[in-house]
């Protein structure tokens, strides 16, 4: 899920912690602070790049000495571009947008602008405005598969679909050589350039099912619970490793597009590099942390002497963490930006780091000492457990069930 966001920055941490309660991940969330921002956004990531958001969520700050949001005119201007993005594939002016603001106008000129008008819940509640905002996502993804009624296709169905007998003997003269007017007239999602030229879908909820999602956790639990004795032969490597190339939905869900395996990263002028478990990687770098995600068994021991008045991380622990600490200075040298680019595929310095170890019941057992040790000696890591990694996929696997239009 891509979610823009124009509202000031005061309210950043609020929209993270509303979606967070209802299985949204942070990195899902791309926020702008300004009308002025959220144009440039449109026009640079959507217009010109191609890239895809599922929906659009502004405030109004229209009451303001200084309106610096302009809700009703990101609404006129984003409706008003008939230009494609994602990949070509769908129009600008069909991308939902809500307005979520203290004042909820019902006036006509906020009405018509906008796809929902929403007042902002102040008690703490927000199941009102997380369902009209899944009821968008899913309004919008069932007028892409009217789209395609209208235009004869199958969603599912498009990867030879230039060589078939409907294509050649219909669909090129009668739909095709059409297109402005089946652009115009009959739909109201897909471009013009995907109505002229059909090609396949490849987003998460065409591509993927519950039953898919829900098989990849069960392996996952059954990965860390139940395989054999690591040894020589079955290590990280050959159990967790082979698992989560097999299982990349696990690692990705909707917080990344893409990851990388084993990447060596060069120091510039040495001999010696860096090689993260996993890189994953993002639409948006600008706006989503990329991850170094490191893996390590979930039989790690975080501390010794946890009864005595020093508890002590445990050495394998410590340099698992040392580990990831590199790859934090690696990536925040600007030296290395080069390698990054290169290696990744897009120059970044907004990162995240996380390791993958050890189980939920130590980390709950020694939480509030974990947490300032971490905070004192690892500044920006995170660890998670494997519980913990679970959980994420349960939420991703709810969240992809509310919105399933099946």
């Amino acid at each position: 899920m891509r979610i823009l966001i124009n509202d000031i920055e005061t309210e950043k941490q609020r929209y993270t912690n509303i979606f967070k309660s209802y299985g949204y991940e942070k990195n899902e969330l791309i926020f702008c602070k300004s009308f002025e921002e959220s144009k440039t956004f449109i026009i640079n990531y959507l217009d010109r790049d191609k890239l895809h958001i599922d929906l659009i969520i502004t405030n109004d700050t229209s009451d303001s000495p200084i309106d610096i949001l302009k809700a009703q005119e990101l609404a006129y201007f984003k409706n008003s571009l008939t230009t494609s993005y994602s990949k070509r594939n769908f129009r600008i002016c069909s991308i939902p947008i809500i307005l979520y603001s203290k004042h909820e106008s019902k006036s006509s000129d906020y009405s018509l602008q906008f796809d929902s008008i929403i007042q902002k819940n102040e008690s703490g509640y927000h199941n009102y405005f997380i369902s009209e905002f899944e009821r968008l996502i899913k309004t919008w993804r069932k007028n892409i598969l009217e789209d395609f009624e209208q235009l004869g296709l199958n969603i599912n169905n498009l990867s030879n679909f230039h060589e078939t007998n409907y294509y050649k003997k219909h669909y090129k003269s009668n739909i095709a050589n059409n297109s402005e007017s089946y652009f115009s007239l009959k739909t109201k999602v897909l471009s013009n350039e995907f109505i002229k030229h059909p090609v396949p879908l490849t987003y998460d909820w065409i591509l993927l099912n519950k039953e898919s999602i829900e098989q990849a956790i069960e392996n996952f639990n059954q990965t860390y619970r139940s395989h054999v004795k690591y040894d020589r032969k079955n290590n990280e490597r050959t159990i967790l490793h082979d698992f989560f190339n097999k299982n990349k939905i696990i690692l990705l869900r909707d917080a990344y597009i893409d990851l990388e395996y084993e990447k060596n990263l060069y120091d510039v002028g040495a001999k010696t590099s860096e090689e993260c478990d996993f890189i994953l990687k993002t639409e948006f770098p600008e706006f989503q942390k990329t991850t170094f995600f490191e893996v390590k068994k979930e039989d790690v021991t975080f501390y010794v002497k946890k009864h005595t008045k020093r508890p002590q991380f445990s050495s394998n622990f410590i340099s698992h963490l040392n580990q990831v600490w590199r790859y934090k200075e690696f990536s925040e040298d600007p030296i290395n930006m080069p390698e990054i680019e290169e290696k990744i595929g897009y120059a970044t310095q907004n990162f995240n780091y996380i390791l993958l170890a050890g189980r939920l019941e130590e980390k709950e057992e020694m939480k509030d000492k974990l947490e300032k040790d971490l905070d004192r000696m690892y500044n920006q890591l995170n660890v998670i457990t494997y519980e913990e990694l679970e959980e994420i996929n349960m939420d991703y696997y709810d969240k992809f069930s509310r919105l399933n239009i099946e």
